[in-house]
């Protein structure tokens, strides 16, 4: 983690707004990984069951029991999930983190899935060279990601709105986040922060 430079774009309390605007930036790629990364932290049985109905297939994370060095494991597949919701109250928060190809409807449903707990939708890419601001692309640390219910892109910073960052350089490349902004009405918001 850390080898990008995020830099926040766009911030709002509409969830629709907000992936909207990361969408239009994904747009502006020259280059786009076909798979999408999806995480979040499911905190009630509610969050937990929507999440279950959308990402049916991927591992959930239990992080509100100790772990179980018989198993060896915190991880449940929905199918193993406890059915009541009692069930599942005495294990949350879970925490999920998959990969799915690029779906802009499975995206939609996941960002209506969401409780109050961090979460977040992540695009690899690349960006196009823009020869008359003399920017380069770069082959790595480039992407997109919008941060649900958070201000920074790791999900430790609550908040009641969700944030759009471009990933950019290692080094930072502050034209650039200027430049992309300027193309989807944006501005940047403040310093750039470790990425991923």
């Amino acid at each position: 983690m850390g080898d990008s430079r995020a830099y926040p774009l766009f911030r709002s309390a509409s969830a629709t707004d907000t992936l909207t605007l990361a969408r239009r930036l994904c747009s502006l790629m020259e280059k786009r990984d076909p798979v999408v990364e999806l995480t979040a932290e499911l905190q009630t049985a509610e969050d937990v069951r929507r999440m279950v109905d959308v990402l049916p297939k991927a591992v959930y994370r239990a992080q509100g029991v100790p772990f179980d060095s018989y198993q060896w494991t915190h991880e449940y597949r929905a199918d193993t999930l406890p059915r009541d919701s009692y069930g599942i109250v005495t294990m949350v928060p879970f925490r999920v983190d998959v990969e799915v190809p690029v779906d802009e409807e499975l995206e939609d449903l996941f960002v209506q899935a969401l409780g109050g707990g961090p979460a977040s939708i992540y695009w690899d890419g690349s960006w196009p060279d823009v020869p008359e601001l003399d920017l380069k692309a770069h082959a790595k640390y480039e992407a997109v990601q919008v941060v649900f219910n958070s201000l920074d892109p790791d999900g430790e910073l609550p908040a009641d709105e969700h944030t759009v960052f471009v990933h950019l350089s290692k080094f930072g490349d502050l034209p650039r986040a200027e430049w992309l902004a300027r193309q989807v009405g944006a501005e940047v918001l403040g310093e750039s922060v470790p990425g991923r």
